[in-house]
Formats: structure tokens, sequence, C-alpha cells
């Protein structure tokens, strides 16, 4: 009886564990960069938690 309920109990934990790891995984911080301006035209890139960061794109004029 003991050795049902703990394969149960442990099946339960498998099929719960998997789905709340991948869901911890998909919530991260990103933040914005600046990395140079050409002119008056700004570059930024985008970085975020755990990843590295994007290569510098053009986001409009404001230097």
């Amino acid at each position: 009886m003991i050795r049902t309920l703990t394969r149960l109990a442990d099946g339960l934990v498998g099929a719960v564990a998997p789905r709340a790891t991948a869901q911890a995984a998909q919530i991260q911080t990103c933040y914005e960069i600046s990395c140079y301006c050409s002119g008056i035209r700004l570059y930024k890139k985008t970085c975020c938690d755990l990843q590295p960061c994007t290569s510098c794109y053009y986001v409009g004029d404001g230097c």
C-alpha cells in the first residue's frame, strides 16, 4: 500500500514539476541600453537576464 502511494505521489510531482520549471524560465527581465550616437541617430541594444544582449539597432533621433 505504501509503495503504491509513493509511486502515485512521485508521478504527480513528475507531472507538475516540469510545467512549473518551464513557466519560471519564461519570466525574465529585459531592458534597453544605449550603445552609441551617430550624429543625431541613437542606437540601443536589448539585454535580458541569462541571455546575451542583442546587437545595437537604430531607435530614432535622440542624441
